[in-house]
């Protein structure tokens, strides 16, 4: 079941909120969480029941791990070797399904004798949970948390906002707001109003601005050898937009999805694309992932270095990124996204620590922005190939600012001008004005911002309801 969709918004969200609060009255007092757990399997399970297997046979793996951590004594060496063990078992679930046949056909002698893993469809949403439970074993072999019961961390791995596309969670962060699940008290009306004001904004983006991207970007991507280098750069904008927004809009989602059960689950995006440097665009842009990254690999290569050096930062990051760039999916694109990634952070790291000239405000940003989406030609493309002929059309001075795709793609009629009014107005949302979270935390319950509310509900509705509505980009991952 996607989360924006008729029977998420419609069906599925307000019942299980209804349950909730009916389940608040019951003498029993995770009542509550009963229902939000069977809610998340639910959830899960709706479209591949079969994979509810891999989500709680991985739940259940990570628990008994720690809490035999947590029995083991503080400077036991065994100790060290369960939690290793445990780091060990996840990355080889995740790869098992992900990218066990990835590396087998990049090996020459696999590929000539013919061997190959069986094709296994990976589970929706592996990895995030399998990060989510990394995180949860490297903070209870901390002691950064205890060692939670079964019931808590099924509850907290499964939660139905963030299991299949994130935002990657910590435990140490969502296992304390459980009492509020279970408390007594409902959350109030205005925080309920905000949470509604917050998933319309989020529907918009995706089911408003980014499917109208998508329109665009996959014309164009599927036009490579016919398209100007204008017409090139138009296309890698549109498919910024389009996942910016896709993804975005369905954290915004996520986030509200989890408000009207009183849960603050951590935020994902805060206006990337305005960012003037690389480093503040990972800052910026899927916020979870930039923050693992950073502590759980990156930090742990440069600290096997034998000396910190610029050199030495720079193969880390670069390692960090390559890695970062694998976990969306097994390809080469996807590694080559990482990588350049990783180049530019390098670079960024040493110009900042020779401190060398100031770069201006435009100009800073426009290559910062230029290399996203160099980066995210990478991520789109199927193949090296085609993203190494997409990025030679950029320069091509055949016919440099010719339009004729961009003529052809929509034709005429009605429709052009409501796709192109979503996508100048996603334009103008992405770089200008407050960002979604920023409006939901200055948000006040009033006549205006319930007109808005059902303003953004009902326009979302009419494009949910029409030909372009599209699946979100990361529940391939």
């Amino acid at each position: 079941m996607s989360i924006n969709s008729f029977r998420y918004i419609l069906l599925f969200l307000p019942l299980t909120l209804v349950l909730v609060n009916l389940a608040r009255r019951l003498p029993f007092q995770k009542a509550p969480q009963v229902i939000i757990l069977a809610a998340s399997v639910f959830f899960y399970g709706l479209s591949k029941p079969s994979h509810l297997g891999y989500l709680f046979g991985s739940i259940l793996a990570n628990w008994l791990l720690a809490r035999w951590i947590a029995s083991t004594d503080e400077d036991s060496t065994v100790r060290k070797r369960i939690f290793v063990s445990g780091i060990i078992l996840n990355i080889a679930f995740l790869c098992t399904f992900k990218y066990v046949n990835f590396f087998i056909s990049n090996i020459p002698w696999f590929t000539h004798h013919g061997i190959q893993f069986p094709d296994l469809a990976f589970p929706l949403g592996i990895s995030f949970f399998t990060l989510t439970q990394i995180m949860y074993l490297i903070e209870c072999y901390e002691e950064t948390i205890p060692a939670s019961s079964l019931f808590d961390h099924a509850t907290f791995v499964s939660f139905f906002p963030y299991v299949i596309s994130g935002p990657i969670s910590r435990a140490n962060r969502i296992l304390p707001q459980f009492p509020k699940i279970n408390a007594k008290t409902a959350p109030s009306a205005e925080e309920i109003s905000r949470a509604i004001f917050l998933f319309s904004m989020g529907l918009i983006k995706k089911v408003v601005l980014a499917d109208s991207f998508s329109k665009a970007a996959d014309f164009g991507f599927d036009s490579v050898r016919n398209m100007s280098a204008l017409e090139g750069w138009v296309f890698a904008f549109c498919y910024a937009m389009q996942i910016y927004f896709d993804f975005s809009g369905y954290s915004d989602m996520a986030i509200a999805s989890a408000l009207f059960f009183g849960i603050d689950i951590p935020r994902n995006f805060d206006a990337p694309f305005r960012s003037k440097s690389i480093i503040e665009f990972w800052t910026r842009w899927h916020i979870s992932l930039s923050q693992f990254i950073t502590a759980y690999i990156y930090t742990p290569i440069i600290l096997r270095m034998p000396k910190v050096t610029l050199f030495t930062s720079a193969v880390a990051t670069l390692v960090a990124m390559s890695i970062a760039g694998l976990w969306h999916g097994p390809s080469w694109p996807f590694v080559f996204y990482g990588i350049v990634h990783g180049i530019a952070l390098a670079c960024n790291q040493y110009w900042r620590k020779k401190k060398m000239p100031k770069i201006p405000a435009f100009p800073s940003w426009l290559l910062t922005f230029v290399v996203v989406l160099i980066g995210l030609i990478f991520f789109r493309s199927a193949t090296l190939h085609g993203a190494l002929g997409f990025m030679s059309q950029l320069v091509s001075w055949h016919h440099p600012f010719g339009i004729e795709n961009l003529r052809e793609m929509d034709g005429a009629g009605i429709m052009v001008v409501v796709f192109a009014a979503a996508q100048i107005a996603g334009a103008i949302i992405a770089f200008v004005g407050k960002s979604s979270e920023q409006l939901a935390r200055d948000y006040n319950a009033s006549h205006f911002s319930y007109i808005a509310t059902v303003s953004f509900t009902l326009i979302a509705f009419l494009f949910l309801n029409s030909s372009i509505s599209k699946p979100f980009v990361y529940f391939a991952f």
